[in-house]
């Protein structure tokens, strides 16, 4: 397999979503530019990772589907995952790795597999974060890679769409709010059709989006990986606030994704009583670890706002979840870390669309 320099690398990460990633994949296969390469990382076991590569082949996205024990010759990916395949897309130059993870590795443990892997292969010189039930614009690569180049930035994010409202805005980055404990995503429901003042938006980022953003290689180098103590939820503010303190952040307002997830609006009273209790969990647990290391003088009043949304599940008659929500903060405040295991099988959590389905 020849090595082509000066390539980006899309990394996904999968969990028994077969039909978000291949839609996903179909839709880079669309992209303007073509000098990269997807890398995917199946967190879901082995019946997940052959569902996912015959669903491919039967989508008819991937041709040459074959075992690759060498990635670019270097034989210890094969050690990396328990199975890794390679093919490629259709009609294009773009090659597609699929690594069956070990064990659920989370979403930063999922991409810095990859990233460990791929930060050995001189060639890459950027890495677009995706999630997989994201469609990214034909575009969206280029205009990603354009706006680094010009800016300067080493961490810039992308105009997420909703994939139901095409007329707004759904998010631009994130901002952290600390006296509400929270973070938000910057212009939500502005009108498409309203060109922003990029300045004034990355005054406000502390974090682009995790559904789309691009982190050139010079900059993971300067920050380190992912945060694997989150599991899921807060990894990608944290490595963004890594990155706006270390190599700038920036917006491509010209680089446009749909993201399927996020469809909601605020937390309302039915999303609160759908949501998961592994969701509820790491989202009180990861937002005290984000709070100590970030903001440790608001460490009191985040406890106290954290407090009054876990008895907010009780006022709408989710008492399970008021449930995990203390459990949560009593985790973060015992130093829990890491993949919750006890949670996961008390509720029997086996199948999260995306880190806002969980």
């Amino acid at each position: 397999m020849t090595f082509h320099s000066d390539r980006a690398a899309v990394i996904i990460v999968g969990f028994r979503n077969a039909a978000d990633v291949s839609g996903c994949v179909a839709a880079l296969a669309r992209s303007t530019v073509q000098n990269f390469d997807i890398f995917v990382c199946e967190n879901g076991g082995s019946a997940a990772f052959q569902d996912l590569s015959e669903r491919l082949v039967r989508d008819n996205i991937v041709v040459n589907f074959s075992p690759d024990n060498l990635l670019y010759g270097q034989p210890r990916a094969a050690t990396e995952f328990v199975s890794l395949v390679s093919c490629r897309l259709r009609e294009t130059a773009i090659t597609l790795f699929i690594g069956e993870a070990a064990e659920n590795l989370g979403y930063a443990g999922a991409i810095n597999k990859w990233l460990q892997l791929l930060l050995e292969q001189p060639g890459y010189t950027g890495f677009w974060i995706l999630n997989p039930d994201t469609y990214a614009e034909p575009d969206a690569l280029s205009e990603l890679v354009k706006y680094v180049k010009s800016s300067g930035k080493g961490m810039v994010g992308s105009r997420i769409m909703s994939m139901n409202d095409l007329s707004r805005i759904h998010s631009r980055g994130l901002r952290w709010r600390p006296i509400k404990a929270s973070t938000q995503a910057v212009d939500l429901r502005a009108a498409t059709s309203l060109e922003p003042n990029t300045e004034k938006v990355e005054k406000c980022l502390d974090a682009p989006s995790g559904s789309s953003f691009y982190v050139t290689r010079s900059c993971v180098e300067q920050i380190g990986l992912m945060d694997e103590r989150y599991f899921l939820y807060f990894e990608d503010l944290d490595w963004g606030m890594r990155a706006k303190a270390r190599c700038g952040l920036g917006y491509a307002h010209r680089a446009v994704v749909q993201h399927r997830g996020g469809t909601t609006i605020g937390p309302t009273a039915r999303s609160r009583v759908s949501q998961s209790p592994l969701s509820v969990y790491l989202q009180f647990r990861n937002r005290v670890l984000f709070v100590k290391s970030w903001y440790p003088a608001w460490f009191p009043w985040t406890l106290f706002v954290l407090t009054l949304r876990a008895f907010e599940y009780a006022i709408v008659g989710s008492l399970q979840n008021t449930k995990s929500a203390f459990h949560g903060i009593s985790a973060g405040l015992a130093g829990q870390i890491g993949r919750p295991d006890e949670v996961m099988r008390h509720h029997d959590i086996t199948k999260p669309r995306s880190k806002e389905a969980i």
